[in-house]
């Protein structure tokens, strides 16, 4: 083989490593939202800041709802109520739909 060919496949063989590296960590994502944590387990709970822990308790009692339903059971602002359900979201604790204009969440 000659230096050309040589180069070429290294460069093959570094964008092969490169590929594997991502598929790895899109792997690790998946597992990860896949493993949802349970809101209703009281050490989970304990984790988590006050101002979030009250907004999962408000989930748990209704199970399935908007922020303006947990403002209601919290007397908190629903923009605010908004900020932390999608906290909640980001670190794998509810999940949400989109039900026409409306953000529910649920576990």
């Amino acid at each position: 083989m000659n230096e050309c060919e040589i180069e070429i496949l290294r460069s093959i063989k570094d964008a092969l490593l490169r590929i594997e590296k991502r598929l790895e960590n899109i792997e690790s994502n998946i597992q990860k939202n896949d493993k949802m944590k349970e809101i209703s387990d009281p050490f989970k709970l304990l984790e988590l800041p006050d101002n979030l822990r009250i907004t999962a308790m408000a989930m748990i009692k209704i199970g399935e709802g908007t922020a303006e339903d947990v403002s209601k059971i919290t007397g908190r602002s629903r923009p605010m109520e908004s900020h932390y359900l999608s906290s909640l979201v980001r670190l794998g604790f509810l999940k949400k739909k989109r039900v026409g204009r409306k953000v529910v969440y649920y576990r």
